[in-house]
């Protein structure tokens, strides 16, 4: 026989299954997660404020026969490709707001150059883009301080405060970061000062675009995009990508999301909704 303490527990689970209080599904569960988990980023204004973006552009190369492909055969370099891509994000983003501004630092094979100061002109920055050739890739790391120490030392960030919090700031700065080696793995020191810096400022922000070889066996791609990732502090956006040109195309048009306004990436969800019919 069942005693009294058993009775007591099945019939408890059985009123949580009547339609007065329905068992939880799998799918609300996660919802309620991912609503949770945007409501532990920082108290931040939810305002599409104007953004200073500052392109990272890699212009090394591991593979000089490499190509992108288009679907009507037309093929592009790895540097191209990116060249193309940051033209569709360049126009779009000035279209969205035309104070954005855009500057440029280019990976050499070795070392960083800062090459166009914050600009809304967008025939200026698409130009500076045009200008830079790309490179053989020699080295087998590349250490980011270099890149980190430009952004302390030359770039302006606004600065947050707890006290006024819900005041919007002036703007917010993203550096974008598309990496195009598959065999030289960055450096990214997280007890460096110059990141650390980087890493207090809340109206600031890292996004990663990994473009890589095909055969990730013949070359460092895993390690190379677990590297990338030192950089997110949790609010950032990463992609990795083949020779895959609507691929890269459909990656580049994510990164199109104000850092203010979006979710977080792992609560995305680009899908179409489509009506469905109930029967009452």
């Amino acid at each position: 026989m069942e005693s009294a303490e058993e009775k007591s527990h099945i019939i408890s689970q059985e009123d949580n299954r009547t339609p007065n209080n329905p068992v939880v599904s799998d799918d609300y569960q996660q919802l309620h997660e991912e609503v949770m988990a945007n409501f532990q980023k920082p108290n931040l204004p939810n305002i599409n404020v104007p953004e200073r973006i500052i392109i990272c552009l890699d212009l090394c190369y591991d593979a000089q026969n490499s190509l992108f492909r288009l679907a009507d055969g037309t093929t592009y370099t790895p540097i191209n490709m990116l060249k193309r891509v940051l033209d569709f994000f360049i126009h779009s983003k000035h279209a969205i707001n035309k104070r954005t501004e855009f500057a440029l630092f280019v990976l050499n094979d070795s070392d960083v150059q800062y090459i166009q100061n914050f600009t809304n002109n967008v025939k200026d920055i698409i130009n500076a883009i045009d200008y830079v050739q790309p490179e053989e890739c020699t080295q087998e790391t590349f250490d980011f301080q270099k890149i980190f120490k430009i952004l302390k030392q030359d770039i302006q960030i606004p600065e947050y405060k707890q006290s006024e919090c819900i005041l919007p700031p002036p703007y917010v700065v993203r550096m974008i970061v598309l990496y195009n080696r598959s065999n030289c793995i960055p450096v990214i020191q997280q007890d460096d000062p110059y990141f650390n810096f980087l890493k207090k400022h809340l109206f600031f922000y890292f996004d990663i675009l990994y473009a890589h070889e095909d055969d990730c066996a013949l070359y460092k791609c895993e390690e190379i995009y677990d590297a990338l990732q030192d950089l997110d502090n949790g609010y950032s956006f990463v992609f990795e990508v083949s020779k895959n040109a609507t691929k890269i195309h459909d990656c580049i048009a994510k990164l199109l999301a104000h850092p203010l306004q979006r979710p977080l990436q792992k609560n995305t969800d680009y899908t179409f909704c489509t009506r469905q019919s109930y029967i009452l």
